[in-house]
């Protein structure tokens, strides 16, 4: 539906159009009806209207002043002025300004305003429809490009560089050899899930960055940018043979900048990897190819920022098996006692020895995926928590995540967002002394717990206790603190390489045979069974 601004400063012109015409028939409604050019001025300045019928002597502002100020607005805005004046100066100048019609009041009929206005939306719609057209026709010629670009630089990498058929097309990406010199620059987009919400079409995402590398094509003339996947794009710099300057140097003021742009315009986290330069085809491929090879690397680096193939950290085949108990119980305590600041803390120390073992991402993200996974279990065995997330969708989120900053922020914001659920939890029992209790045996999980010390602490008696958690959990204490401390022990069992000896230790049983026969009780078999020794 498309809006009608009417101006006359003869009121009951106004009311009798308003009254004369079918707007509802023309899908039309009225945007508002003026005194005057000054006053349609304003409310056009704060919405502007399709149509706009204005009488031409008007007191402030005349009604040719005011489509000249009206077409400066909205170029394509129609007009159509309305006058007891019939001077042949006007109609000049109604023409000049790309009025659409001029009609005299005393030859003025409803039906012949209503007909004018038809024929002006169908003007307007088959306007917008040509724009439509040209858009989706645009639209497809990017993508086009996008798909003859990703493929390029697919072949350019395949069998490590060593098809040069690519080549054969390349100068139909703008890249050729003649007197050049390549230099490749991984550009790495990070956080892609909070990017996804934003953007949710993956297209979208590699258009935005190839408007915002438009600009290199202008402060580095024959700049090409190659898409890969949905998160990644390869930037080729191009140098002449002869030049001696320092080729990373010149082109990293460059990429921070492009970095800036997109983080302004997008919300774009971006790592630039710069490559090793080429001056041949095979060589190009063999150094665009080290460059998409280099994610477990680049999972060590900021999520922002220029870096080199020399800045790469180094990933080894290493383990965080020793690391995972410790940082477990850490950061489940803090999760429990709802000090954001101490988890934070603890998450950081946890991210701290992974970056200084530096293994490979996927097993970063197993261990993380672990100690979430064994939190929710640990509440589960506790009956305090019911499972509020996805496993499959918590996979998926770890395999998009592409830093280990992302990592520790991502991870953080995970706990942060169900500590509320720790109050609701907590408000499910009627009395705060078994709160207390319940979250004494968890913090003490590695220590021998009596009835007699809890009710102590608690400042009550010990029968009272013992009958007052029977009462309100189901359970008997002492099978509480059991349950409580073989759920903890499995967990050990299953995620570490301790000894049986040292896992009773480690939950305060000094005597093995004495910790076997309670697990098996509780279990159904010994710890050596359940660890699959």
């Amino acid at each position: 539906m498309y809006s009608v601004m009417m101006v006359d400063d003869d009121y009951p012109v106004l009311e009798y159009l308003s009254a004369s015409i079918p707007w509802k028939e023309l899908r039309l409604e009225v945007h508002s009806m003026c005194k005057n050019g000054a006053v349609a001025l304003e409310r056009a300045q704060a919405s502007l209207p399709d149509i706009v019928i204005t009488d031409i002597g008007m007191p402030q502002m005349d009604g040719i002043e005011l489509i000249g100020e009206l077409k400066r607005l909205k170029p394509d805005i129609r007009c159509v002025i309305l006058s007891c004046m019939g001077d042949f100066a006007y109609a000049q100048q109604a023409v000049r300004m790309q009025v659409d019609d001029y009609v005299l009041k005393e030859t003025m009929r409803p039906e012949q305003i209503a007909s004018l206005l038809r024929k002006l939306s169908d003007q307007i719609a088959a306007g917008e429809e040509q724009t439509r057209q040209l858009a989706r026709m645009q639209s497809k010629k990017e993508e086009n490009a996008l798909l003859f670009r990703q493929g390029l630089l697919e072949r350019m990498t395949a069998d490590g560089g060593r098809d040069l058929s690519w080549a054969e097309g390349a100068a139909d990406a703008g890249i050729d050899f003649e007197g050049k010199v390549w230099l490749p620059v991984l550009v790495a987009m990070n956080r892609w899930s909070e990017l996804s919400r934003r953007m949710p079409d993956e297209r979208a995402v590699q258009i935005s960055l190839g408007q915002a590398a438009a600009g290199l094509a202008y402060e580095l003339p024959g700049t090409v940018l190659l898409p890969h996947g949905r998160r990644e794009a390869m930037l080729l710099f191009p140098f002449r043979r002869s030049l001696t300057e320092m080729k990373v140097e010149s082109v990293r003021p460059f990429l921070r900048g492009l970095g800036e742009r997109l983080s302004q315009a997008s919300g774009i986290c971006a790592t630039f990897l710069i490559g090793i330069s080429a001056a041949a085809p095979a060589a190009l491929g063999r150094a665009a190819e080290q460059l998409l090879s280099s994610g477990a690397g680049r999972f060590y680096l900021p999520d922002e920022g220029v870096f080199t193939l020399a800045e790469l950290p180094v990933t080894v085949e290493g383990d965080l098996h020793a690391l995972y108990p410790e940082a477990l119980q850490r950061i489940r305590d803090a999760f429990l006692e709802e000090d954001e600041a101490l988890l934070e803390r603890t998450i950081r120390d946890w991210l701290d020895q992974v970056r200084e073992k530096r293994c490979r991402p996927e097993l970063v993200k197993e261990w993380t995926l672990k100690i979430l996974y064994d939190n929710q279990m640990r509440f589960l065995a506790l009956q305090h928590y019911q499972s509020i997330f996805s496993m499959e969708v918590l996979h998926r989120t770890l395999g998009d995540i592409g830093t280990l900053q992302e990592l520790g922020d991502w991870m953080l914001q995970f706990f942060k967002e169900r500590m509320p659920l720790l109050g609701l939890i907590y408000k499910q029992s009627r009395r705060s002394e078994i709160l207390r209790a319940q979250q004494y045996v968890s913090h003490n999980i590695g220590s021998k717990i009596t009835l007699e010390e809890v009710a102590d602490m608690l400042h009550i008696n010990s029968s009272y206790f013992s009958r007052l958690f029977k009462r309100e959990t189901g359970y008997n204490f002492i099978q509480y603190v059991t349950t409580a401390k073989m759920e903890r022990a499995k967990e050990l069992l299953a995620r570490s390489n301790m000894s049986v000896e040292e896992v009773a230790a480690r939950l305060g049983y000094e005597n093995k045979s004495y910790f076997a026969k309670l697990f098996k009780k509780h279990i159904g078999g010994t710890p050596g069974e359940y660890r699959g020794d």
